[in-house]
């Protein structure tokens, strides 16, 4: 069972663990420019004081499967460690964003994450813009979603009514 709890500071540097590995993963061949210890400052000291940081634990062996962090209607963040991506936790995540900010979500990632493009797509978020990330320099995509826009998602789509992401 996963639960989903509020960001604790005691568990920063196991956060930070699984944002490089998803990130190097999604990305590759990518090596994060940021040290360690910037990823820690950066989570502890600032994201805290404009975002709402969920964490996703897997209660059976107290294991981090991922973290959001949502600022009104901006998920600044939203990475799942690659053990836990593809079983409902990224769905999950995204059904609190909504419901805190139920009538429009934006956020952006990165053109070559493309597992990425499709589980948002599969969403309802749709592409308004391309671009640059300003601190990674690689190429990113817009998205947005607004209340109207089409869920795509079919419970269909994995045979078991669970989200395919």
């Amino acid at each position: 069972m996963i639960d989903i709890v509020p960001f604790d500071v005691a568990r920063a540097a196991d956060i930070v663990t699984v944002w490089r590995l998803s990130k190097e993963r999604a990305l590759a061949p990518y090596r994060e420019h940021h040290s360690v210890a910037e990823q820690l400052a950066f989570l502890t000291e600032v994201l805290p004081k404009r975002a709402i940081i969920d964490v996703a634990i897997d209660a059976a062996n107290d294991r981090i499967a991922g973290f959001m962090a949502q600022a009104g209607e901006s998920i600044e963040q939203l990475y799942l460690h690659p053990d836990y991506q593809r079983q409902g936790l990224g769905s999950r995540l995204l059904e609190i964003a909504k419901s805190r900010s139920p009538k429009r979500l934006h956020l952006y990632t990165f053109q070559r994450n493309l597992p990425a493009q499709a589980f948002y797509l599969r969403h309802g978020f749709r592409e308004i813009g391309r671009g640059v990330a300003a601190d990674e320099g690689l190429p990113d995509i817009e998205y947005v979603w607004e209340i109207g826009d089409s869920y795509l998602f079919r419970a269909s789509d994995t045979g078991d009514g669970t989200p395919p992401d």
